[in-house]
């Protein structure tokens, strides 16, 4: 197979299409139900077109308007982008002009009975034409007769006295977001209601790790050391944010939230916003502002009688404090999902008495030795810049890659049957998705009903972690749970792993319900397969969701900060 003939020999006729306006002929250059991903080329949001009608229809609409000219092979980082043998055929990485300025792309080709087809198309607008990333600068000031510190100090106070934008939440998503305004000149003041950057993870549970490998869950411009731990524990987390924060030049307030509802201006389309800051209040006016608060809200708390009648202790996940405090007790912890896995185990490991899962409906249950890791770890290769493995990743939409592993999902469960099989035996309800299209897709869609095990699966299976199966709490008594189907469980605490509510339901209490009511849902996948809500508009003028996973953060904190820059220029 000639990659390289083939990738070059589509890609002329796709861009002689556009080119001459043949809209029907580029739409051919498509399979049948092949995926055409938007990000800012042809509008100001981002959209996915699957199969040739709703191409055809999108390129009719919005394609005089791109501007599209210059479509080549990309050339800047050849080693990663040029056309390969790979899953689908052939895949590899192109460049292109558009109005506005710079695009690249990544392409998916499908051998057909009518040749070589694109099975996926991702288009992106890279940078605005003279408004693009500053990037390194020089490090010298003046005529090396200025300090850093006073560059520093002015810099800072003139971001502080008038931002353009103000990102509410310093944690990675806000960080990330804030490292791509500086360098897109965009001056971002982040505030954040904890005492340091890094709090939001050193608050969790103490023997917390990210289940994803470093590579992964790096942070814009600035990756991990060589030795850094394959995978990043709660405190190494906490620490890395805050010196990211420090060398990446942000200006965060800390002990800082919003007072009271901010107010817009829709003439001057400008914010007032009060913030709290310590024992004083400071009043700002942005242009636009980011929820950067993550996708999960304020706890789940589930509403059951008798909890003042009951001896024990009864918190939710976001205050647990480690299972040293249960010590030789008897805990029931409620949920099976990833916290709930990851506090059981815990807890056996610190001397309970016993720990009892409670699970209401089912969960998809995978292992993180081999299969999982080694997934994540092809996505994102250490060897490979994640600029280029975000790229890759985004080129597939959501919706297309719960097919592509619906359609592996005989493959899928039996990689887990073992596991499976131990867990059914010993009481717990496990499942591979709804299709079978396993973990993943539960990430994006629900954001939860699932677990990376790393060791608790075993527990269940050796009797030391017990199941109740099928069924909820109904009530307390002075030490015993009482559940929906009149069985008891005497217990000395109880932990509710029962998940977060949506961060878009918490921020009603911070901006107010007049703004809240404007935005969208936040999070889970719209018809087309995008992230809702998140960095593209909310349906509030000039404000703005940013959160979930790093290789989203990474990628479209590029996409936010251009529409934003469109804006601050008078562009958009």
């Amino acid at each position: 197979m000639d990659a390289q003939h083939i990738a070059s020999a589509w890609l002329t006729q796709y861009s002689q299409c556009l080119s001459s306006n043949d809209i029907e002929g580029a739409t051919n250059c498509f399979t049948s139900d092949g995926w055409l991903r938007d990000i800012l080329v042809f509008t100001w949001d981002n959209r996915t077109l699957h199969g040739r009608e709703k191409i055809l229809s999108y390129l009719r609409e919005n394609l005089t308007r791109a501007g599209l000219s210059n479509l080549t092979l990309e050339e800047g980082q050849p080693k990663y982008l040029s056309p390969q043998p790979s899953q689908f055929g052939v895949s590899f990485g192109i460049a292109f002009r558009t109005a506005l300025g710079p695009g690249r792309g990544y392409v998916n080709l499908k051998s057909t009975d009518d040749g070589w087809k694109a099975i996926t198309a991702l288009m992106v607008l890279e940078d605005l034409e003279g408004y693009e990333e500053a990037g390194p600068e020089l490090g010298v000031y003046g005529n090396h007769d200025v300090a850093w510190e006073d560059v520093n100090r002015e810099r800072r106070a003139e971001i502080e006295s008038d931002p353009y934008v103000l990102i509410v939440g310093a944690g990675q998503c806000g960080l990330v977001l804030g490292a791509r305004f500086c360098q897109m000149g965009i001056k971002a003041l982040l505030i954040d209601k904890l005492p340091r950057v890094g709090d939001s993870w050193r608050v969790r549970h103490p023997t917390l790790t990210l289940h994803t490998p470093r590579s992964q869950h790096q942070l814009l411009y600035q990756p991990f050391p060589s030795n850094w731990p394959l995978y990043t524990s709660r405190d190494k987390m906490g620490n890395w944010l805050e010196q990211y924060a420090i060398n990446q030049d942000l200006v965060v307030w800390t002990n800082s939230q919003i007072a009271f509802p901010p107010s817009y201006d829709a003439d001057s389309k400008k914010w007032t916003v009060t913030i709290d800051q310590c024992d004083a209040q400071k009043t700002v006016h942005p242009s636009h502002i980011v929820c950067a608060a993550g996708i999960i809200g304020e706890p789940y708390f589930p509403e059951v009688s008798g909890s003042d009648a009951f001896q024990g202790t009864i918190i939710h996940t976001g205050t647990y404090p480690g299972g040293a405090a249960f010590a030789g007790k008897r805990v029931v912890v409620v949920g099976a999902g990833n916290t709930s896995a990851d506090f059981c185990q815990d807890l056996v490991a610190q001397g309970v008495q016993s720990v009892t899962m409670v699970q209401r409906s089912k969960t998809c249950v995978v292992g993180k030795y081999p299969e999982y890791t080694k997934g994540l770890l092809s996505g994102w290769p250490d060897d490979v810049p994640v600029d280029v493995s975000d790229l890759k990743f985004v080129a597939v939409s959501l919706k297309f890659a719960r097919q592509m592993f619906a359609a592996r999902a005989e493959e899928l469960a039996a990689v887990e049957k073992e596991l499976h099989e131990g867990l059914t035996k010993a009481g717990l309800k496990v499942y591979m998705g709804e299709d079978g299209s396993g973990q993943l897709p539960l990430v994006y869609e629900k954001l939860g009903g699932f677990w990376v095990d790393v060791g608790c699966a075993d527990l269940i299976i050796a009797g030391k972690v017990k199941v109740k199966q099928g069924v909820e709490i109904a009530k307390y008594e002075k030490n015993t749970v009482v559940f929906t189907d009149g069985s008891t469980l005497d217990a000395d605490a109880v932990v509710y792993a029962t998940g977060y509510r949506n961060i878009r339901e918490s921020m009603r209490k911070v901006f107010g319900n007049k703004i809240i009511d404007r935005t969208g849902e936040v999070w889970g996948l719209d018809e087309e397969g995008e992230l809702k809500g998140v960095y593209r508009p909310s349906g509030h003028p000039r404000f703005w969701y940013a959160g979930g996973d790093l290789p989203h953060a990474r990628f479209l904190s590029k996409r936010l900060a251009i529409e934003l820059k469109a804006m601050m220029v008078g562009i958009k």
